[in-house]
């Protein structure tokens, strides 16, 4: 990745700035909150990224369709046969190398959240109130743990700075997108791995049934190829923010973190 020397100059004078100061712009970003509404205007740049040398765009097109839940474009870029199925994780951080580990890092969790999601989605259809109940409070600790046959195909990395208007204070982070392609039959095995981890949970042998009933539409759910708009995306988010705050069934605090850096992703890269 190329850095931007005139950028690189910048950013060493705020920190020197920021450290005479005695002020961070860690604080700054929490003071421009109150009640979760921004009470200072903040304004923020995509300022390198994978690629940019040679030609790539800051945020490909591949990459926002991906986003939004279609994975035809991103497998015509990165040549991946259409026999895989293809999913991504996000890590931030305040640089690179961490970024693309913490990437790596929570593909586990943000596959267990994708499924937790589309197992309740299921389940308030399918089960009773008792039985709800039962697997709500089993899908907030059941994890994806075996990751055989997921493979690394690439890291798409965004150096984005967010600059306070009122203060000039900058605050720079990294984004990392790791993409992996699956099998379409180790998914389904994933997908069945994970069922097995929370159906024991509920309370009758009929809606134990019903649930290993639900494998398949899990399974189309969860490989759905059809393209949201950025609103509907932003909205699906919210949902699930609102959920947590409201402490609803099967809604886990921990998700809140990684759910509010795919808002603020959501936002930069469109």
């Amino acid at each position: 990745m190329r850095k931007n020397p005139i950028l690189t100059i910048m950013l060493c004078v705020m920190t020197l700035i920021c450290v005479v100061s005695c002020a961070s712009t860690k604080e700054v970003t929490t003071s421009m909150k109150t009640n979760n509404v921004d009470v200072k205007p903040r304004e923020s740049f995509i300022v390198d990224w994978t690629g940019r040398g040679f030609g790539v765009e800051a945020s490909p097109q591949w990459m926002q369709t991906l986003f939004l839940g279609n994975s035809d474009m991103c497998k015509t870029a990165l040549g991946i046969d259409n026999s895989y199925i293809v999913k991504f994780s996000l890590g931030q951080a305040d640089s690179k190398v961490a970024a693309e580990i913490i990437s790596k890092v929570l593909y586990n969790s943000q596959r267990s959240e994708e499924l937790k999601t589309t197992v309740l989605s299921e389940a308030s259809i399918t089960l009773d109130k008792d039985a709800y109940k039962a697997i709500s409070d089993a899908a907030i600790v059941a994890k994806v743990k075996d990751i055989s046959g997921h493979e690394l195909v690439t890291q798409f990395t965004q150096e984005w700075v967010t600059i306070n208007k009122d203060t000039g204070l900058e605050e720079s982070r990294f984004d990392c997108y790791s993409i992996y392609k699956i099998p379409k039959d180790i998914w389904l095995e994933t997908i069945k791995s994970y069922m097995k981890s929370v159906i024991p949970s509920l309370p009758d042998t009929e809606s134990k049934k019903k649930m290993a009933e639900s494998i398949n539409k899990i399974y189309e759910h969860t490989t759905s190829n059809d393209l949201k708009t950025k609103e509907e995306k932003i909205a699906e988010i919210n949902a699930k923010q609102e959920a947590i705050h409201n402490s609803a069934p099967g809604s886990n605090p921990d998700d809140l973190v990684w759910l509010d850096v795919l808002e603020t992703a959501c936002n930069i890269i469109f």
